[in-house]
């Protein structure tokens, strides 16, 4: 920040004073503006930005120095610099707790308003880098990082905005890489809680007891192997955002702990008897059909209902094709950064390779092809035998044995399950040449829950037979 292009406003009742630090100021390079009264300071306000302004507490007319400072700081980032007489000081204390940054008193030595508007400067500088900051957190973490144009995508962004500023708990559900996290984080940092943590727990990859510790945190002494305190992940978060991603493995005993947050914003840490006040944001997020899990008596419904305040629901890629042109483009030019390469795009054959695939994984599986794409390619254009050893054969969305038996027991169980499930309900539609009403009673399922399968595995009756 150079000097010569900062301005400072003075306001003061007295011409004396605002001769003197403009004759001052202006000697040292600042850009000075005076005005005096509030009212006068105002209408500089709304002509131009002023990072420093120093005001006199004692101003005529209907604005004195106090509510001054108060609609400066209700508007503007400036620093703002309290002169008063020596028994004002009392006020001039209160002008702090409102964000003043310091108070001088008249009549006043001019190294001390030098000194201090040094401090401002460097004030205004951390405002500056904390704009930045958050213009590129916006840029990495906001609504701009969720590419689409369909009218699926579009309904997640407006819901991302209308719930942005608001504290209510909100539930995200869809199929995995369907972008669950990008969205939790999108409402984090585009909200009024950006300034604070936004901390992510995976439910799905903890123990029990393990998971209880890191959410909750510890004393020392608490469970054999617990030499020092810990803090848990809602004190870790408090302010801000606390993201529970696959909330549908957390056991049922840890389950009632978080409906406590939920309730009454309190948690015991383990070890402990006097229990912590936290404000934190909950948004989790979950493959599974919770309600599912509520009637197989594996998940809290009181819990559920606090969870699904505000319901998301990621739309999986075979919903939004329309999209995949431009999350293709917005991952090449990704890649193309990363490995210094200058893919132009893809094939026409490729594009209809892209369209007509299921992708059962999503975004995640797009991305995760076309980074590869991108690598291996040596041409400016991906063409389609560069794609296709990468993708699975359309409709292949059932893990073999081996894979399975490679990955976590809790999310190789649910695959098993979910693969049953599908081959189930197809089985018995067939049976029932496609009748909804009739499977549910071959099966003794609940119609609306037979429903709810369908939809969760995009099984259409009418496609049976």
């Amino acid at each position: 920040m150079k000097i010569n292009s900062i301005k400072i406003l003075v306001v003061d009742d007295e011409v004396g004073y605002r001769k003197v630090l403009n004759n001052v100021l202006t000697e040292r390079g600042f850009s000075v503006r005076t005005a005096a009264s509030g009212e006068e300071a105002l209408e500089e306000l709304k002509k131009q930005e002023f990072p420093l302004v120093i005001i006199d507490m004692k101003l005529p007319g209907g604005i004195d120095g106090l509510e001054l400072l108060q609609r400066i700081k209700g508007m503007y980032n400036s620093s703002v610099l309290i002169m008063t007489a020596y028994g004002g000081i009392e006020t001039a204390v209160e002008a702090m707790r409102r964000g003043a940054f310091n108070y001088i008193t008249k009549p006043f030595n001019i190294d001390e308003i030098i000194l201090n508007i040094d401090r401002m400067i460097a004030q205004q500088k951390i405002i500056e880098e904390n704009k930045y900051l958050h213009s590129e957190l916006e840029k990495v973490y906001g609504l701009k990082r969720i590419v689409g144009s369909s009218r699926e995508i579009q309904k997640v962004l407006d819901m991302i905005s209308r719930v942005a500023f608001s504290s209510a708990t909100v539930l995200i559900t869809g199929e995995s890489g369907t972008g669950k996290e990008l969205v939790a984080r999108a409402i984090h940092f585009t909200g009024n809680r950006k300034d604070e943590k936004f901390v992510v727990i995976n439910c799905a990859t903890l123990s029990e007891n393990l998971l209880e510790s890191e959410l909750f945190g510890h004393v020392k002494g608490a469970f054999t192997g617990a030499i020092k305190d810990k803090k848990g992940l809602f004190e870790e978060a408090d302010g801000g955002t606390l993201f529970m991603d696959e909330i549908g493995d957390i056991p049922k005993s840890v389950q009632a702990k978080i409906l406590r947050v939920l309730q009454e914003g309190e948690f015991l840490t383990l070890g402990d008897t006097i229990p912590k006040k936290v404000d934190v944001r909950i948004i989790a997020a979950t493959n599974q059909d919770l309600l599912q899990r509520v009637q197989e008596k594996e998940f809290r419904e009181d819990l559920y209902y606090r969870l699904n305040v505000i319901n998301i629901r990621m739309p999986p890629l075979r919903e939004r094709k329309e999209d995949i042109p431009l999350l293709v483009k917005h991952f090449i030019e990704k890649y193309n950064k990363k490995e210094n390469k200058q893919v132009k795009g893809i094939s026409p054959e490729v594009e209809t390779e892209c369209y007509h695939y299921h992708w059962p994984g999503n975004v995640r599986e797009l991305e995760n092809v076309i980074e590869r794409a991108v690598t291996l390619t040596k041409e400016d254009v991906i063409s389609l035998n560069v794609v296709l050893p990468l993708v699975k054969k359309t409709g292949d969305v059932t893990a073999t044995e081996d894979e399975l038996l490679a990955q976590p027991y809790k999310m190789a169980r649910r695959k098993a399950l979910d693969a049953f499930n599908r081959k189930y309900i197809m089985n018995v539609l067939n049976k029932t040449n496609g009748n909804v009403t009739n499977a549910a009673r071959e099966s003794e399922i609940e119609r609306q829950y037979l429903q709810r399968m369908l939809k969760r595995y995009n099984i259409k009756s009418r496609d049976i037979f």
